[in-house]
């Protein structure tokens, strides 16, 4: 009878091993992803956010969000933010939403090719936003609707044309000074990048046509460097402006200083950018005009907190149509200057214009 009670205890052994051994696969921890409420951004850009709550002692090889617009089944955008070293939130922006749609969203993680979800969660965007424009370098643009017209209420930061052509940046004040008149080149202020980003580049007026691919000097629909669906403003465009904000149109068709209170009604309050006194500035317009100041055709830089100056497409002779606003005045300036000039370009849609 021993023998038997031996195989009756091997047997008992492998029986306890084989439960405790299954107690332990059941408890064992396993990833936990939370996704969060959505915020708001600014208007037409969401932030999408998520919690890593526990790795599960393993590696994080990926995780992000899937993205859906709930109308387009199985058209889901994957957004990924690659490995992750420990627990802890994540985020990231969106800005391909359009008006009046609901998007769905679902924080993952995968590990060890298993993929862990959060739960959904969803948002609905306003039935009208000005959307951010986006140009070919990724800089992001707010639109602003003044009267019939819609601005960009930020001046151009980009460096490569819509079809790819990177524009010359020259720094060098001789390099600038001895340029050919239909040069097509950029500049930031004193070459210093930080300061472009605030008040954006300066451009000849041949790289803001975009001429080597126009051809064209004077057209009033140029697209240039302007993203697709928005073209430089021509001379009557900004006049059209000038009289939306007050001006006659007898006095938008006259030259130097003009108006009354029109300039100010662009400037940017306040003297934290513009020198003061900073006249007559209320930005009433949204239009947020920045003291850019500008290069001129020696190389010099100039004017910057002072005065800033925009481009038009249009023409007389050798020279281009441009406005110019100033500290001390609550005016806009109607003149001509030398396209080899380095001056900022706000764009203006397109209205129905096929490019």
């Amino acid at each position: 009878m021993k023998p038997v009670s031996v195989k009756f205890e091997v047997y008992l052994v492998i029986i306890i091993f084989w439960i405790t051994g299954c107690r332990k696969s059941e408890h064992e921890e396993l990833p936990v992803i939370a996704t969060d409420d959505v915020e708001v951004y600014s208007e037409g850009i969401y932030t999408l956010k998520g919690t890593i709550v526990n790795t599960g002692g393993r590696e994080i090889d990926e995780h992000g969000f899937y993205f859906s617009e709930s109308t387009t089944p199985g058209k889901t955008k994957v957004i990924q933010l690659g490995p992750a070293s420990s627990a802890g939130t994540f985020s990231s922006r969106v800005y391909d939403v359009e008006p009046g749609k609901t998007y769905h969203v679902k924080a993952f993680a995968k590990t060890q090719s298993v993929t862990y979800y959060g739960e959904g969660k969803s948002f609905i965007t306003p039935d009208s936003m000005v959307l951010p424009v986006i140009d070919i370098d990724n800089n992001i643009y707010y639109p602003v609707k003044i009267g019939e017209q819609v601005w960009l209420g930020e001046n151009l930061r980009v460096s490569h044309y819509p079809d790819g052509t990177l524009i010359p940046r020259i720094e060098d004040r001789m390099e600038w000074f001895n340029m050919p008149w239909y040069n097509e080149a950029y500049c930031w202020y004193e070459n210093y990048g930080a300061l472009a980003d605030r008040y954006g580049n300066l451009y000849t007026w041949p790289a803001a046509m975009h001429l080597s691919a126009t051809g064209d000097t004077g057209n009033e629909v140029v697209q240039g460097v302007c993203p697709d669906g928005w073209h430089i403003p021509g001379d009557e465009e900004w006049k059209q402006l000038e009289i939306y904000l007050g001006m006659s149109p007898e006095q938008a068709d006259q030259e130097k200083w003009r108006g009354e209170d029109e300039g100010g009604k662009l400037k940017l309050k306040g003297t934290y950018m513009w020198q003061t006194p900073n006249t007559g500035a209320t930005n009433e317009s949204r239009f947020r005009a920045f003291p850019s100041g500008w290069r001129d055709g020696a190389g010099y830089y100039t004017n910057i907190n002072k005065s800033t100056r925009f481009w038009s497409s249009s023409i007389r002779g050798d020279y281009a149509w441009m406005r110019q606003l100033d500290y001390n005045s609550a005016q806009i300036f109607r003149g001509t200057t030398g396209v080899y000039e380095g001056l900022p370009v706000r764009c203006i849609k397109d209205q129905g214009k096929k490019r």
